[in-house]
């Protein structure tokens, strides 16, 4: 992998002014959006790039910068975008019908003018801001890729311009039980229940650190348990909405990209979703691309850059269906 020009993680969001608000509140707990400008930044309408964390839907925060692809922020700079980063609840403390309910509180949120209504209160220059709403591109790297395609699929034709779902949960987390897992012995099933014997009644989770909670949504997809928390239901998954009843009948232009060889997340479901969605919706109903990545596993664009030729290619793709 090409490193050059690389940022490192957490460096990531230097180049931006980073604002915090919420766009729902469930009694005193708020769901925070972080909302990143770029420092640099032209006059003009802007479009918006949407973009969700991943993590399982166990674990992550839209302000973990590691988790922002570093070829995305000159994607950002050059299109003079605003990006727009919202958290929802997590697993186990809640549920996918939690988290669907997040998801539709937040596209609510975004197309009454939530971002321009907060932006308009800071005494700065962020206060003149205008966002092209005909110009909005979704995104998201594993949960966040579903969140992402789920967005397209469910928000009304014309909220959504583009989507970017970079190795996405279509269908529910699952994964082989390994010996070892990020370097260190596979955790026990005994974490799910000893976390779970952690847990306040009633309490609020939007927001967590990737450690320890990667080695619980492991643990969650290894032992088969991810479902028992999150649920079951057509309306949940991608996959399973294009084949209930209530299947839409649109998808925007989307691009998926992933590596054959992803641990977490098999490239197996982006093909049945990409093929299914073609059974369903047919050519003149969806614009749906599967680049495949000899090789690669799970997260293996955080650090390439825009001078990789695939990146490049992804890029392009992005930018004529996004900015037109």
């Amino acid at each position: 992998m090409d490193q050059t020009n690389a940022i490192p993680g957490p460096q990531r969001f230097d180049s931006f002014d980073i604002y915090r608000t919420h766009y729902k509140r469930i009694g005193d707990h708020d769901i925070e959006v972080g909302i990143l400008i770029p420092k640099v930044f032209k006059p003009g309408l802007h479009p918006v790039f949407v973009k969700f964390h991943g993590g399982g839907c166990v674990t992550g925060t839209w302000e973990y910068p590691d988790w922002f692809a570093n070829w995305l922020i000159p994607l950002v700079h050059y299109k003079n975008a605003v990006v727009v980063s919202p958290n929802y609840r997590l697993l186990p403390e809640h549920n996918g019908n939690d988290i669907q309910e997040d998801l539709a509180d937040f596209w609510t949120w975004f197309k009454s003018g939530g971002v321009t209504e907060y932006l308009s209160t800071q005494n700065t220059s962020s206060m003149f801001i205008e966002l092209d709403y005909t110009r909005v591109l979704v995104g998201g790297d594993s949960a966040g890729g579903y969140l992402a395609i789920q967005s397209g699929l469910m928000q009304p034709r014309g909220t959504i311009r583009t989507i970017l779902g970079c190795y996405p949960m279509t269908n529910y987390l699952r994964r082989k039980l390994q010996p070892e897992f990020m370097g260190e012995p596979s955790p026990p099933e005994s974490i799910i229940d000893e976390h779970l014997k952690t847990l306040i009644p009633g309490a609020m989770i939007s927001a967590a650190p990737p450690r320890p909670r990667n080695r619980l949504s492991y643990a969650l997809s290894a032992y088969c348990r991810y479902n028992h928390f999150f649920g079951t239901g057509s309306h949940l998954w991608p996959i399973s909405l294009l084949d209930s009843p209530f299947a839409p009948d649109y998808i925007p232009p989307t691009i998926i990209i992933h590596g054959d060889q992803d641990t977490a997340v098999s490239i197996d479901d982006s093909r049945a979703f990409v093929k299914k969605v073609g059974e369903v919706m047919g050519e003149k109903g969806a614009e749906v691309k599967l680049v495949e990545r000899e090789g690669e596993d799970h997260g293996f664009d955080m650090n390439a850059t825009d001078g990789e030729q695939w990146v490049r290619d992804v890029v392009q793709w992005v930018e004529e269906r996004w900015i037109g």
